[in-house]
């Protein structure tokens, strides 16, 4: 399979790990919040100009890994990284179609370009990880995640949201799951916010299981692979993780699951939600 750009030409920054036949590796209480979507190379978000220009990738694309382009060079500083895509996300929250695909993109090539940011605020986020808010500028959020080796952010979603991954050091397992429908059904409208309710049994199947590691993003958005669970590398792992909010009131949702398949071949599984607990 060749992929090609918006042109119908073929897309000459490609890596290696593109390649279909190739393999590629890639606790609750988690409030930060189609497929995970990989770009690779530096050109990547050439053309990205607001208004957005047509989302690079189609549908039906293979998963690629985006690659970080920071250097010494092109680095760039949280307050310049925040002023290139904060309008970026403003327009795309404001459309009434939004091209969340072409922002996830063009998110991804500046987070890879992002230099170190120091942890302020650090505090448990869930068993063996905890976070730090490092900016919050509306719509944009950006949040470091430190995981200990192995510790799991269990199965969640964010609702509202879209966002990308990046991990800094280490190596994360990431798992994406939608929720499943039959053709003949189609009631759910998850960019909507129209979910199955609390304390309804649902279905939703698998779509990666992929590990990203130092250097490599991948983003999310509202419908594409919004579920889904992070676990740490035996090594740990740290992780920047930026979200757009569509709306004021966004928030993750957990997922209560067994971690088995009902039906392993179409890789289903029966779910319910976890109740947010508002305690605290």
């Amino acid at each position: 399979m060749q992929f090609r750009n918006t042109q119908g030409k073929p897309c000459s920054w490609l890596s290696s790990f593109e390649s279909p036949e190739e393999s590629i590796e890639i606790d609750r209480g988690v409030v930060v919040n189609r497929r995970w979507v990989f770009g690779a190379g530096a050109a990547a978000a050439v053309g990205l100009a607001f208004p957005f220009a047509p989302s690079l990738f189609a549908q039906e694309a293979n998963p690629l890994i985006k690659e970080s382009t920071k250097s010494e060079v092109n680095a760039i500083s949280l307050e310049q990284f925040l002023s290139e895509t904060r309008p970026a996300a403003r327009t795309m929250v404001k459309s009434k179609a939004p091209d969340e695909e072409a922002f996830i993109e063009l998110a991804m090539q500046q987070l890879g370009r992002l230099e170190s940011i120091e942890a302020s605020r650090a505090h448990p986020g869930g068993k063996g990880w905890t976070m730090d808010m490092s900016a919050y500028v509306p719509p944009i959020m950006l949040y470091q995640i430190r995981m200990e080796p192995n510790s799991v952010i269990s199965l969640h979603d964010h609702r509202f949201h879209n966002g990308v991954l990046s991990v800094r050091e280490g190596s994360i397992r990431v798992r994406n799951f939608e929720i499943f429908e039959a053709d003949q059904e189609k009631k759910w409208d998850v960019a909507a916010g129209l979910v199955p309710a609390m304390g309804e049994s649902f279905v939703i199947q698998e779509k990666k299981d992929i590990t990203l590691k130092v250097g490599q993003q991948a983003g999310l958005t509202r419908t594409r692979e919004n579920i889904h669970q992070v676990e740490a590398g035996p090594d740990g792992c740290l992780l920047y993780d930026l979200f757009a909010n569509f709306k004021f009131n966004a928030q993750s949702f957990h997922i209560a699951w067994d971690g088995k398949y009902s039906d392993p071949a179409k890789k289903l599984c029966q779910v319910t939600w976890i109740p947010p607990d508002h305690s605290h």
